[in-house]
């Protein structure tokens, strides 16, 4: 198997624990495992008794059923808890796309998404984002005419990675409807669902609104516990998961016995986790909102409904790769390039970590230092 570096984890492996700030980051804010047992009572005593042996490949009973409980129609046995959001996605592609499948995919992506079919001979076609003004738009006639007769799958990402769109509940419902026609796939990245701003844009989980939709979840992004490496599947699609199944026990066979315990826990008392993360993220959009209005000659947004993450325009300069090494180099900060998309002139930022007022201010001593000061 030939696949292209990961371009965005290559990135973070290289720079995310050097750099002293950071205003790029697509997680919540992590909490520590004291905490985290401290949400329920009993938890610690039952943390310090947990059997190290092997666990079920398909993942513990109580923690599929924990996870069950964000969807309405997937059930226990429609699940499969994996490693992180990137098994997952990687399995997918592996157990039920062939050379020669077309998928369509969403873009700019998570690069796994279109590599790894890539790299098994796939036909990528890309539903590209377009701008109407400052808002991304994903143009529905455009998916339909992507479609042919060859298309296995359609790959979304909602809200998405990195622009920070998220579908209506009608253009969900209109892209099922595409979907249903030809007896489509929607495999559907879901890591960021359940950090809607306001309850209006929640959606219902692609593997509950549509019999071929299958959806990913994760411990890492929205509830902020990246360190469990706990992901999951999740389809009413048998083929596909039991599929999934069978080319897990060549990956990682099961699962961390204590991550599952502690996402068992953190799934139980979500709400109050999910709570404290959307605090969060709208006590830092208004700083990010204070900081395009008062630079708008330099920098434009789209301030997204959902997710922790946006996309900024550069209007001074194309080469975000270039800004970026500078920023890192002079401040020791941390953005993402668009060129990591391959999408030229934009970076991303995050808004789901209590550090960004004390990142956000020294960012703008750079953009001050070099780009106002320079006029």
């Amino acid at each position: 198997m030939k696949i292209q570096a990961f371009k965005l984890e290559r990135y973070y492996t290289l720079h995310e624990f050097t750099a002293e700030y950071s205003i790029c980051n697509s997680d919540c804010e992590a909490m520590t495992i004291k905490d985290l047992l401290a949400l329920e009572e009993g938890a610690t005593d039952k943390f310090h008794n947990q059997w190290l042996g092997y666990t079920e490949t398909q993942g513990h009973p109580e923690l599929r059923q924990n996870i069950a409980n964000i969807y309405t129609e997937i059930t226990p046995e429609d699940l499969l808890v994996c490693t992180g959001a990137q098994e997952p996605i990687y399995l997918f592609a592996q157990a039920n796309l062939s050379a020669g499948d077309e998928i369509i995919v969403q873009t700019p992506c998570y690069q796994s998404l279109r590599s790894v079919p890539e790299s098994l001979g796939c036909k990528v076609v890309h539903w590209e984002v377009r701008y109407e003004g400052n808002r991304p738009v994903f143009d529905l006639d455009d998916l339909k005419k992507k479609v042919t007769p060859r298309t296995k799958a359609i790959l979304l990402n909602t809200p998405h990675n990195p622009t920070g769109f998220h579908f209506s509940k009608a253009e969900q419902l209109a892209i099922i409807d595409i979907a249903r026609a030809s007896n489509i796939i929607i495999f559907a990245d879901e890591v960021y669902r359940e950090l809607e701003h306001h309850p209006d844009y929640a959606l219902p989980a692609f593997a509950d609104a549509y019999e071929n939709g299958v959806s990913i979840g994760v411990m890492s992004k929205s509830y902020g516990l990246p360190g469990l490496r706990i992901g999951w599947i999740a389809t009413r699609n048998k083929t596909v998961l039991e599929n999934v199944a069978i080319m897990k026990e060549y990956t990682t066979i099961c699962n961390s016995a204590p991550s599952e315990f502690l996402a068992s826990v953190a799934l139980r008392n979500r709400a109050s986790i999910l709570a404290r993360n959307l605090q969060i993220v709208k006590s830092n959009l208004p700083l990010y909102d204070d900081f395009f209005n008062k630079y708008a000659d330099l920098f434009s947004w789209y301030k997204p409904n959902a997710g922790p993450i946006a996309f900024v325009k550069m209007h001074f300069d194309s080469n975000d790769m270039a800004f970026a090494k500078r920023a890192l180099n002079e401040k020791k900060i941390l953005i993402l390039p668009g060129g990591i998309y391959d999408y030229e002139g934009f970076f991303r930022i995050g808004f789901g970590r209590k550090k960004i007022p004390e990142s956000l201010a020294k960012f703008e001593e750079f953009v001050v230092e070099n780009l106002v000061a320079v006029k």
